[in-house]
């Protein structure tokens, strides 16, 4: 039996799509989106921490489609024993109660800006991984959510 120029055509496309698949894959799973009540959260991440630096470790994030202010008030982890907010990473940066945000097209919450850290971690960061947290928000609620860590 030999294949027909239907099979091949088939074949071709089936190849393409294949390609098109390993291609995407990697922009896909390096992001992610939490839907809120008003605003869209993408992509929390964190760098890796050394091997036995349990101390801290800083998490980042970007809200877009902001459609009317909230804050985060709180936040939990099975991977630390608290986790606070600071207005930047700069070592003088002063601890603030809560990460507020209103209406704006795109927000970073990154290096130089508000984000949140974890304090006392009971386990390294681990490049590749993904670490579940609990974001509780004053008007929309609690988010869970999974950091990445070194995917950014």
């Amino acid at each position: 039996m030999t294949p027909t120029p239907r099979f091949f055509r088939i074949a071709s496309a089936m190849r393409r799509v294949l390609l098109l698949t390993l291609v995407l894959s990697p922009i896909a799973a390096s992001t992610h989106e939490y839907y809120g009540l008003d605003f869209t959260l993408i992509h929390p991440w964190a760098d890796a921490t050394e091997e036995g630096q349990l101390a801290s470790a800083p998490i980042y994030f970007t809200m877009e489609s902001v459609r009317s202010k909230d804050r985060l008030v709180r936040v939990s982890t099975p991977y630390a024993e608290m986790v606070d907010f600071r207005s930047s990473d700069a070592p003088s940066a002063k601890a603030i109660k809560s990460i507020d945000f209103a209406p704006a097209d795109k927000l970073d919450f990154g290096k130089d800006r508000p984000h949140m850290v974890l304090r006392n971690l009971k386990v390294p960061l681990q490049w590749g991984r993904s670490y579940e947290m609990t974001m509780f928000f004053e008007k929309a609620g609690p988010m869970q959510v999974m950091v990445s860590v070194g995917a950014h």
